[in-house]
């Protein structure tokens, strides 16, 4: 395919200082996987080179040969001065999955502090439902070995919010399958097509279970992203389910609505590994 879809190289960021490095706990480090040349040009001493042979810390990615070359060796990523250990994600099914989820619901803060310092996390906002509570949560653990923090409004106890406050998993989503700060960007439908398009489903699946939901006698997916609805409609009519594609517009606000006629909304069900099935028992978009 020509794409590394996992590139540990990525997650350096120039602005990173050599306390927040992200590191690697590699139980089976050895001298011929760090890059000497690198140590001494990042100003590393020979004791930090010790400690990371003598696992005694975790070593920094830049400081290695080829980090993407490792594999299961990693037993998993963090950073000095944090507790949190990340789990290196498998490109699988419940990644592109949850790539959907966060594609529809979610999106990667990245705000800075007073300080200076940029502040990262993942958060998605629904209503409180068994997916939104137990299921969504169970996936994140799954993917990144981490339980996301989940808080509920005072007032508003029908919102549940899910936070993953990471600079790890926030630049796997950031530079590795390309979402942005803030508000979602396109982009992210051009990384998609580049993945093996077996996964696709699961992507569209995490799509339909954030943004779709029953419409009238059948189901849908509404989106303001033009090729966002676009790429769903020409999955959907890949895999023979027909769809009606209306643009709408209401004052200054455009969407897009990607109907599935009723004739084929059990072919739909069968061929969509969905997992909010609240959504498809009822509720609406």
């Amino acid at each position: 395919m020509g794409v590394n879809l996992i590139d540990l190289n990525l997650l350096n960021d120039s602005s990173d200082s050599k306390f927040g490095f992200i590191r690697a706990k590699i139980p089976t480090i050895s001298e011929e996987d760090i890059d000497l040349a690198k140590v001494n040009k990042l100003g590393f001493s020979k004791d930090s080179f010790s400690d990371w042979l003598a696992l005694r810390y975790p070593v920094p990615l830049r400081v290695l040969k080829t980090p993407n070359a490792l594999g299961n060796r990693i037993k998993c990523l963090c950073i000095r001065a944090s507790n949190s250990k990340i789990s290196v994600p498998k490109f699988d099914k419940d990644l592109v999955y949850f790539l959907g989820v966060m594609f529809g619901d979610g999106h990667v803060v990245g705000s800075i502090r007073k300080k200076g310092y940029r502040r990262f996390a993942l958060v998605i906002q629904k209503k409180r439902t068994i997916y939104s509570e137990f299921v969504i949560p169970s996936i994140i653990e799954k993917i990144f070995g981490v339980k996301p923090k989940t808080s509920f409004w005072k007032r508003k106890s029908e919102l549940i919010t899910i936070k993953i406050s990471s600079k790890i998993v926030s630049r796997f989503f950031t530079n590795n399958f390309d979402f942005s700060y803030g508000k979602k960007s396109d982009e992210v439908i051009d990384f998609v097509k580049k993945i093996p398009k077996e996964l696709h489903l699961y992507f569209v699946a995490g799509l339909f279970d954030t943004d779709g939901g029953v419409s009238g006698n059948s189901f849908a997916f509404c989106n303001s992203s033009k090729k966002t609805a676009l790429f769903v409609k020409e999955f959907l009519e890949k895999q023979k389910i027909k769809t009606r594609f209306y643009p709408q517009k209401k004052g200054p606000f455009r969407w897009y609505l990607v109907f599935i006629p009723a004739s084929d909304k059990f072919k739909f069900l069968k061929a969509m590994p969905l997992k909010n099935e609240s959504k498809y028992a009822g509720g609406g978009i």
